[in-house]
């Protein structure tokens, strides 16, 4: 895949884990839940498991991270970390140092009624853009501004409304309906009696604690899709913040770390559930111009003949072979795609 070329993509596909606590909903009493929703297939209601795209998102934004870091793209410190804060460019925005370097005209801004924001506004709209790749690719939304100085004071104070749109789309992990099943399993932290014995006069937790979690087996439906050509762009003045060569790194960054969040999620329980994961079927399509790249939910059995229809009557549409789809069977095939 010539990624360079493709302006929009998105992947769909079955993704089939065994044994997962990826995304639970808490815990009641000793029991922890599993997160589950109510969906429909064939005009029939199913309960299944279910992983919120929120933590599909963080997976990406976590592996798009490291690789930021190991390519030198730039990081705003809040990505610049293991575990990256969602905050994102919001710790720049805290320092007045920074944002004067960035925006020339707010060394002025001492009182609030001197604030012109509009033209914040507008500067914003470039730097959410180009000044951190994660945040370009993933999106923020910005209500206030309100720098300090070296003494921690406040310089200046200003209500904006900015908003970057993510670039990266996920949708719901969802469960095949009759192709899953959640276990409950029993857990307790062994120790010596005497331990046991002081542990129960305590609120210490030390002793026995006896509890059970949730191990989910199932074919996943995954739905994603990626705006290529919006990386970098800023929407307010509808041009490019950043340069081609740039653009072509974030891209690359980006589909890589998809590529990654096929092959690891590091979601919660991992330390004692790492996920099983047994292989992945779907598509990948994409798209060369402004047209979507299609989508159709893996929850249907004919997903892959809708995905092949629609990218022929795309290109009937268009009069041109702009859209296309490749089907895959396994994660290795995936990423190859990807990667090539």
């Amino acid at each position: 895949m010539d990624i360079q070329n493709v302006k929009n993509l998105t992947l769909v596909g079955r993704l089939s884990i065994n044994l997962a606590s990826l995304n639970n909903e808490g815990t009641e009493g000793n029991a922890t839940q599993p997160r589950t929703a109510t969906i429909v297939d064939d005009g029939e209601l199913y309960t299944v498991p279910v992983i919120s795209g929120d933590m599909l998102k963080y997976w990406h934004v976590k592996h798009l991270c490291a690789i930021a870091q190991d390519r030198d793209l730039s990081l705003s410190e809040n990505n610049a970390r293991k575990n990256p804060n969602p905050n994102r460019l919001k710790a720049e925005l805290a320092k007045h140092e920074w944002v004067i370097d960035k925006i020339p005209e707010a060394k002025e801004w001492e009182k609030k009624s001197d604030v012109d924001k509009d033209f914040l506004e507008q500067s914003l709209y470039g730097l959410v853009a180009s000044e951190c790749a994660v945040t370009d690719a993933h999106g923020l939304l910005i209500t206030e501004v309100a720098p300090h100085d070296e003494d921690d004071k406040e310089v200046f104070s200003a209500r904006v409304a900015v908003a970057r749109t993510s670039r990266v789309q996920t949708g719901f992990m969802t469960g095949i309906p009759r192709k899953n099943a959640t276990g409950h399993y029993f857990h307790a932290k062994y120790v010596s009696k005497r331990t046991g014995i002081k542990s129960r006069e305590s609120t210490a937790g030390e002793g026995q604690n006896i509890f059970t979690r949730p191990a989910t087996s199932a074919d996943f439906a995954i739905v994603i899709n990626v705006d290529l050509a919006g990386l970098g762009f800023n929407d307010a003045a509808d041009k490019y913040e950043i340069d081609e060569e740039e653009q072509a790194k974030r891209k690359k960054a980006v589909v890589d770390a998809l590529s990654y969040t096929l092959m690891n999620q590091p979601g919660a329980n991992s330390s004692q559930q790492f996920p099983h994961i047994m292989g992945f079927e779907g598509a990948i399509t994409t798209s060369t111009n402004r047209s979507p790249a299609p989508s159709a939910s893996p929850i249907k059995g004919d997903y892959l003949e809708t995905l092949e229809g629609l990218v022929k009557n795309i290109n009937k549409m268009n009069g041109d072979s702009s859209a296309e789809y490749h089907t895959v069977e396994s994660v290795e095939e995936a990423v190859s795609f990807l990667s090539n």
